[in-house]
């Protein structure tokens, strides 16, 4: 009897000691995800926190930065209701599509209205653009140029995610 109790109690207190092992490895391996996905948003919000990233290659002066930044808050006041509004259209267009009752001219009345939003989006882009493009100098202009939209840049990065 008693060696069976001392064989009880070395086999517990074995499994005891594994399962904590291994619950120390999984809090481990979730502390290093955590940092991991901690440093991507990093790395993103930096990114988004500061709109004015794009122009460092210009070397502006603190004049130029100013104007800069104010010509993209007011450009940014104009897109929004607009950016609001698409928001709207594709959510509609989510409800029309997901329904009892498939509705495509419905659906291409919403289209078509996204696609006049989008058309306004890009018309306040353009514009902001050019008068970006005004304070710049000759040098800086060149330079401001060849610089590929941020959109674009995005967008290559995720192709290029894809393929990996």
């Amino acid at each position: 009897m008693r060696r069976l109790l001392t064989t009880t109690m070395i086999l517990f207190l074995t499994a005891t000691f594994s399962l904590q092992a291994q619950s120390n490895e999984r809090s481990e391996q979730k502390t290093t995800v955590k940092d991991r996905t901690e440093k991507r948003m990093a790395f993103r919000t930096k990114g988004q926190r500061e709109p004015q990233a794009q122009f460092k290659k210009l070397n502006l002066s603190d004049e130029q930065k100013e104007q800069v930044k104010n010509i993209m808050l007011e450009s940014k006041k104009e897109t929004l209701p607009f950016e609001n509004q698409l928001r709207e259209k594709r959510a509609r267009l989510r409800t029309l599509s997901s329904g009892d009752t498939y509705d495509v001219n419905a659906l291409n009345k919403v289209v078509d209205e996204m696609s006049e939003i989008r058309a306004e989006i890009q018309k306040i882009h353009i514009a902001k653009k050019g008068k970006i493009r005004a304070l710049l100098t000759e040098e800086q202009r060149i330079k401001f140029d060849s610089m590929p939209d941020m959109k674009k840049r995005a967008k290559a990065k995720r192709k290029a995610k894809k393929r990996r």
